[in-house]
This record gives structure tokens, C-alpha cells and sequence, in this order.
């Protein structure tokens, strides 16, 4: 995030804490509604729809573009009254319809997707939610707008108009901001790549980043490897380093020596299923993928992993190299006191599977 906007950032968990308390506040209402969105319909993370790398349609999407269409000719009682009824769980799906409104967006090149995904915003309670959330929406559908060419001030203007008064605000201030502060990549951590179905989300990690080969498609192969396996909820990065600490303290010198050729790197990031363990929640799954200048420097890590995997460790680490790329899978429990998952037999299941992405991304470059 750019200076702007960090120097805005308030305490981490404050805004949150602040929207559970108001919507404590409304569950103590006696008069409190039924949900008005549709019932038994939910972006389920554990299936990917909350992946804006490649979302799939959902019926929930055409549930509530036709509801945002309604409430977007409705009076100002009615849509007070929907607020209230909502939920925080509510609003929060309403702000992943519009992540998932963006992307549409830039794939059917029309306003209509980027006009829904802003009244969902419009229709939100900003008290009961955390205001940075609907900020991170704004960046997307902002995006998205600019990419297909409509009137961003219009479309915003209108959804603001239809907002509660702070929602308002939020949605007008963040057309008064920068350029940079707007700017998905730069403040907001997210850019766009490009799929076999048009393009899409995945994250930005502020990282040099400069690599001859397609590491987004490389990451993305690797992603569907672990979607495949006994994991969810994936999430890709580009511009990301690979951290000392997985392959430290074998040869530092060796270490950093390879680390300075690195040309670009990405990370994939992944939850363990809740089928799989009742320690699930602190599980993960970590692939750190990197380009290096030359191939000593890319067996140079390798080496260092190999080593590394030799000594007793508490999370289990496989590492593959090709030509110029290397990459390090690593299993591990992220609570103190939690044995890991993965163990060091059980991650080599990773190894033919990344090593195919790799050998095709070598021969077709």
C-alpha cells in the first residue's frame, strides 16, 4: 500500500471489532428480520468462489443482480428496511458479488456487472462492516470500469445515491483520492492476470518483479495441483520473495548468493480441508515459486532444500527445479503446539506433479 494510504490505515482489528459490536447491537432488536437475501444460497470458500483468479458463475450471482436491480429503482424506505434486515454475514457476501462483479465485468466488456457489484456496495450498513473491506471492492469495480470504458464518476455517483450516509461518503471519497491511492497494484495488493476464460484477480506482494517466463500461469498450474489435492480456499501472489527462513541455516552465503539472482517470484498459499484433520484451521500449505538469473543459482537452492529436508524438522518441504525455476512446497501447522499435517514422506506426493508444470513451462518458453 501506497504512503497515502497506509498513513490512513487505523489499529488492525479495531474497524472489525466496531461492526461486530454494531451488529450486536441490531441482534439485540427484537423487531429484527429474516435475511432478505436468498435463502439456502452461499459463495461457499471451500468450493473457490471466492477465487476472483478464475470465478465460475454461481446462481447466487444471478440472485442478486436481479435484487440489486430492484433495489436500485426502489424508494429510500425500502432499501433502509433491507439494511436492516441484513446481516454482517449479508453484507459480506454482498462485497464478494462485487469482487466477483468486477471480473464478470472485464470479461463481458459491460457496465451492467460493475452497476450491480456497486449497489450491492450501496445497500451495505458501513458501520457493520469493516470500511477498508468496501474500499477493496470500490478498487476492483473501479478497475473494472476504467477497463471497459464507462463513466466511472457517473456509475459511483448514482451508487452513492442510493447509500446510508457514510456508505456514501466512502463511495464519493474514494473517487477524490489519487490516482495511486486507486490504483489496484499499488495500494490495494491485487492485479490482473489473464485466463483461458478472460482475466482475472489474484493478489500483488510489492516484490521486484521481472521474470522472462509466464509465472502467473506457471502459479496458476501449481494452484489446480493443490486444488486437486487436500486443500481449498487457494490463493496466488505474484511479486513475492521467497523467505530465507525455509532454507537458512544450511550454507547463508550460498543462500543469499542465489536469492540475488532471483528475477520474480510468486506464492501460493492454501488451507487444509476440514475433512482432512480436526486441526484443519491451523494447517497450510506454502509453494514459493522463483525465476533466477541462471540455473547454478536455481541448484543452488535446490541443494540447500535437499539438506534441509535431511535434518528433523516440525512441517514437511519438497523442492523442484528446472532450468532457471525453482520451487518449494511446504506443509506446516501455524499453532504453536500443533503437530503439522505434512510430514517430510508425505510431501513428496508434490514432487512429479510440480515437476510436470515445470518441465512444460521450460519446453514452451
Amino acid at each position: 500500500m501506497n504512503q497515502e494510504g497506509r498513513s490512513r490505515l487505523p489499529v488492525i482489528g479495531e474497524q472489525m471489532a466496531q461492526a461486530r459490536r454494531a451488529e450486536e447491537a441490531r441482534l439485540s432488536n427484537s423487531e429484527t428480520r429474516p435475511s432478505p437475501l436468498p435463502a439456502n444460497l452461499r459463495y461457499d470458500p471451500w468450493a473457490g468462489d471466492l477465487d476472483l483468479s478464475d470465478p465460475v458463475e454461481h446462481p447466487l450471482d444471478d440472485e442478486l443482480s436481479t435484487l440489486c436491480q430492484s433495489l436500485a429503482v426502489s424508494d429510500l424506505p425500502s432499501r433502509s428496511q433491507f439494511r436492516d434486515s441484513a446481516s454482517m454475514d449479508d453484507f459480506y457476501t454482498l462485497l464478494h458479488f462485487g469482487q466477483r462483479a468486477a471480473v464478470f465485468a472485464m470479461r463481458g466488456r459491460g457496465s451492467e456487472h460493475v452497476v450491480s457489484g456497486l449497489t450491492a456496495i450501496a445497500m451495505i450498513e458501513q458501520s457493520r462492516i469493516d470500511f477498508r473491506d468496501a474500499l477493496g471492492v470500490l478498487s476492483l469495480l473501479h478497475h473494472a470500469a476504467r477497463v471497459i470504458g464507462a463513466n466511472v464518476d457517473d456509475l459511483f455517483g448514482k451508487a452513492a445515491a442510493l447509500a446510508e450516509p457514510k456508505m456514501s461518503d466512502l463511495i464519493l471519497g474514494f473517487l477524490r483520492r489519487s490516482e495511486d491511492y486507486r490504483d489496484i497494484r499499488k495500494s490495494w495488493g491485487n492485479t490482473v492476470i489473464e485466463t483461458k476464460a478472460g482475466p482475472g484477480f489474484v493478489g500483488w506482494g510489492f516484490k521486484s518483479y521481472r521474470p522472462a517466463y509466464p509465472l502467473d500461469e506457471i502459479a496458476l498450474a501449481l494452484a489446480q495441483i493443490v486444488k486437486r489435492d487436500k486443500y481449498a480456499k487457494v490463493r496466488v501472489t505474484l511479486a513475492t520473495d521467497l523467505p530465507t527462513a525455509w532454507l537458512s541455516s544450511v550454507d547463508d552465503s550460498a543462500l543469499k548468493s542465489a536469492l540475488i539472482s532471483v528475477r520474480g517470484g510468486v506464492t501460493i498459499r492454501a488451507d487444509l480441508r476440514p475433512q482432512e484433520s480436526p486441526d484443519y484451521k491451523h494447517q497450510a500449505l506454502m509453494i514459493f515459486l522463483v525465476e533466477l538469473d541462471d540455473e547454478p543459482s536455481a541448484h543452488a537452492l535446490l541443494r540447500l532444500s535437499e539438506e534441509k529436508q535431511a535434518r528433523p524438522n516440525d512441517f514437511g518441504m519438497v523442492g523442484v527445479k528446472e532450468g532457471r525455476l525453482f520451487c518449494l512446497a511446504v506443509g506446516r501447522s501455524v499453532a504453536v503446539g500443533t503437530a503439522s499435517f505434512e510430514n517430510q514422506p508425505s510431501m513428496r506426493r508434490f514432487s512429479t506433479t510440480i515437476t510436470e508444470v515445470l518441465k512444460k513451462a521450460v519446453l514452451n518458453r
